[in-house]
């Protein structure tokens, strides 16, 4: 992680811990060290436990009494309660976007699944994540509809750091993006009906994936 200056707002040590979280430098389940993350950010411990609480309120990090603040890891039925809701929330906001969005915010759509095929195909996860993130936020966006896009943004931490651990699977990558492209298309034909079926297919298919891939990595922690 970079120091940060004497000037800089406590919001940046709040980003910092946000990006290490989402890009997995800080692992799902490790603990936080305060003295070893205080001296890497060139800070004093006081903004660093204002981020940390931040976290926790967000959901990121779950603070353990007598033992200490952990990088959240889901489990399986947390993971599948709230991609029960998102789905819900996007295939409402795929039909109103559909039927509002103008021909240019379409396009739009369809360059976010081009520069995401040029992300995997460089083998550049992290892009290729934040495009994804900015595609369900931009279908969201043009849905028109201010309280569902608040709702998703509720969610919109905990998605990504599910979709963070989710995307470490390239079949995951790969069946995800031949999805995408197919909502794309669904968006371009003003096919509201087909537009839901693909997004909800979507979420439903990733879901599984995380929910499996959960169960995995607590079977392979489980002693023999």
């Amino acid at each position: 992680m970079q120091k940060i200056g004497k000037k800089t707002l406590r919001h940046e040590v709040y980003e910092q811990l946000l990006d290490g979280i989402l890009s997995g430098r800080l692992p799902v389940g490790s603990q936080l060290d305060e003295q070893e993350l205080s001296e890497s950010l060139g800070i004093s411990r006081t903004p660093l436990r204002e981020a940390i609480n931040r976290l926790v309120q967000e959901k990121l990090i779950t603070e353990i009494p007598y033992k200490g603040n952990f990088v959240r890891r889901f489990a399986p039925e947390e993971v599948a309660e709230i991609y029960e809701v998102r789905k819900t929330l996007e295939v409402m906001a795929i039909r109103q976007a559909v039927r509002r969005m103008t021909d240019p915010e379409s396009e739009e759509i369809a360059e976010l699944v081009r520069l995401m095929d040029d992300a995997q195909d460089r083998g550049d996860i992290p892009a290729y994540s934040a495009l994804d993130g900015q595609f369900h936020a931009k279908i969201a966006e043009f849905s028109r509809n201010r309280v569902l896009v608040q709702l998703l943004g509720s969610l919109d931490l905990q998605i990504r750091l599910i979709r963070q651990m989710a995307n470490r699977k390239p079949a995951t990558v790969n069946r995800s993006q031949f999805e995408r492209l197919q909502i794309s298309e669904a968006i371009a034909k003003r096919s509201e009906d087909l537009a839901a079926m693909f997004m909800e297919t979507h979420i439903d298919n990733v879901m599984k994936d995380a929910v499996a891939m959960l169960r995995e990595d607590g079977a392979s922690e489980t002693p023999d």
